[in-house]
């Protein structure tokens, strides 16, 4: 088998991070978007503004590698999180959604699609704010746990936010610090 030079270069850092317990730094640029729908790549977080309901996608990188994506999306009294993994080809491994209610509960859920692409019903387990010491049923959850219904299903790294300017957003990754 022949590979080319940056996936041998690829794969023999990944060899080399697991054999020798090498750390990988994670790094991570930001995309935000416009009132317009339009996404855009900074390097850093951007300001929260639940009142405005502020969106952006975290994508995490282990060197030129992307490892993660998290979509968060703020509203006035809580927070709607999609946590994305994906495998070393770039396809969807993990889908994780939450809801927090600042101060009162946290609900989880897997949220990881069916075949046709669509998730179907799942659990959300409750946990106290600021622990993983799961609570009951909150009153108030139905109404902020059908959020997470709403989850934008992306299966691949380039069907992301800003999955267009991964060669740019890698390179400002390469940049940080």
């Amino acid at each position: 088998m022949i590979l080319r030079g940056g996936t041998f270069l690829m794969v023999l850092l990944l060899f080399s991070s697991s054999v020798f317990g090498v750390k990988r730094k994670t790094k991570a640029v930001y995309c935000t978007r416009a009132m317009n729908g339009a996404w855009s790549l900074q390097r850093f977080q951007p300001l929260i503004n639940p009142r405005a309901g502020t969106v952006f996608a975290e994508l995490s990188f282990a060197g030129t590698v992307l490892e993660a994506a998290r979509l968060r999306q703020f509203y006035p009294d809580h927070e709607v999180v999609f946590d994305y993994k994906f495998d070393s080809a770039g396809r969807l491994t993990a889908l994780l959604g939450s809801v927090e209610m600042w101060g009162q509960w946290l609900g989880e859920a897997n949220l990881y699609p069916e075949a046709d692409g669509t998730v179907g019903s799942f659990h959300v387990k409750y946990y106290k704010p600021d622990s993983r010491d799961l609570i009951s049923h909150p009153d108030d959850a139905e109404e902020y746990a059908a959020q997470l219904s709403h989850v934008p299903i992306y299966r691949t790294i380039e069907s992301l936010p800003c999955g267009g300017s991964l060669q740019e957003a890698e390179k400002m990754n390469a940049t940080q610090e």
